[in-house]
């Protein structure tokens, strides 16, 4: 790329070092495209090591295909193995069944349904696999969007300016691009908070994540390492604002009557989170030499476990698609950028149409659906082959 003392030029500046985003630059870089990244607030975890009772509160569930698509990245080889559990099975419950839906790895003829780590040992193995690229981030707040005749200026508070083909947003849920550009979004509150915990299991998870669905809320045990799980707790905001009134002995009794006698015991380990939960979905992708990606483009509800997958879906398209591009086709065409929006709306649409419908479906009060809902799951259990489907359809 090239430089003065305030300016720098490069074909594709990337806002927001998070996972989306570092592994948009990667993915960029990896092809020969030269990359800048920006972000105000960037955490290197160069110092991330945990222990046995140390763990990340922010917990990813990472599909197969997220999988392979980092190793082709040349990030998962720095992923620190010891803290990433493999899923065996999910078991699913809701109020009117006397088993689980079980959904087992082999089931489908798969070792694994893909795995559970957290957000610092991911995050730590992307800034390795920068460094191995020498992709520094600056860490600078950006002030203002120029676009010029064939690029676009980003202008930071450090007072340089980026002169780039193409801006990648990846600055989250509140982004400060998207907002600049004037995009709007479409958002639902689900009128839920979630609360987020690490607990020590006194039984084997053996690998099974586990999830409840009741009326308007639904709880999550993910496994970990270490015979650890994960706790995501959907409830409304009313029942979790008095569950956060509580100690954290009473409110640990509140957990374990919910998933007792699944896995024993559970014991706290850290704190416990609350985070709202809303679905947000921008109403444009791209702009002119502009692509939105990860939440600051879609946050959907976690109930289907798909919110980083899905951004890293985002990257993976845009991906595919600038590998075929001439050295003379310019990555910022609105054209260009067209092609990839209408390639990414479908499968976001189908999963904000997914964890809305379970919700409303899994929050009737109406008996017979209720009974319908129960008897449906558990001739899933009768169904080999359907089974099966669904099981492909979990992992990819």
């Amino acid at each position: 790329m090239a430089t003065t003392s305030d300016i720098i030029k490069t074909e594709v500046v990337i806002v927001g070092a998070g996972l989306v985003g570092l592994t948009a630059a990667i993915a960029m870089a990896t092809q020969g495209r030269q990359a800048v990244i920006v972000d105000s607030q960037a955490t290197h975890p160069k110092d991330w090591a945990p222990t046995e009772t140390q763990w990340d509160a922010r917990i990813y569930a990472l599909t197969e295909e997220t999988i392979t698509w980092l190793q082709s990245l040349g990030i998962w080889q720095h992923v620190d193995s010891s803290r990433v559990q493999a899923i065996t099975a999910m078991a699913l419950w809701e109020p009117q069944q006397r088993a689980p839906l079980m959904l087992r790895a082999e089931d489908a003829y798969l070792t694994q349904m893909g795995c559970i780590l957290e957000s610092a040992n991911l995050v730590q193995a992307c800034f390795k696999r920068l460094n191995n690229l020498d992709l520094p981030v600056t860490i600078a707040t950006p002030v203002d969007i120029i676009r010029q005749p064939r690029d676009v200026a980003l202008l930071l508070d450090n007072q340089q300016r980026i002169e780039a083909k193409l801006i990648i947003a990846a600055d989250g849920v509140h982004s400060w691009v998207r907002q600049r550009m004037q995009i709007g979004t479409a958002f639902k509150s689900f009128d839920q908070t979630a609360l987020v915990a690490n607990f020590k299991a006194a039984l084997d998870h053996q690998g099974v994540a586990t999830q409840w669905f009741l009326p308007h809320e639904t709880m999550a045990l993910l496994p970990l390492t270490h015979q650890m799980v994960s706790m995501v707790w959907a409830v409304s905001t009313e029942r979790a604002q008095q569950l956060l009134t509580l100690s954290k002995d009473a409110l640990v009794a509140e957990v374990n009557a919910f998933s007792m006698p699944t896995l024993g015991g559970l014991t706290l380990c850290g704190d416990i989170y609350p985070f709202p939960l809303n679905q947000q979905t921008a109403e444009a992708y791209i702009a002119e030499r502009l692509v939105l990606v990860g939440d600051a483009a879609h946050q959907v509800h976690p109930m289907a476990g798909q919110g980083v997958n899905l951004g890293f879906r985002d990257v993976m398209q845009l991906a595919s698609m600038t590998t075929k591009l001439s050295a003379l086709q310019d990555i910022g065409d609105y054209h260009f950028l067209r092609h990839y929006e209408r390639a990414r709306k479908l499968d976001v649409v189908s999963m904000n149409a997914l964890t809305s419908g379970l919700d409303m479906l899994f929050a009737t009060e109406t008996p017979w659906i209720q009974r319908l809902t129960g008897w449906g799951m558990q001739r899933v259990n009768q169904w080999t082959w359907l089974k099966k489907r669904l099981v492909h359809t979990a992992t990819l």
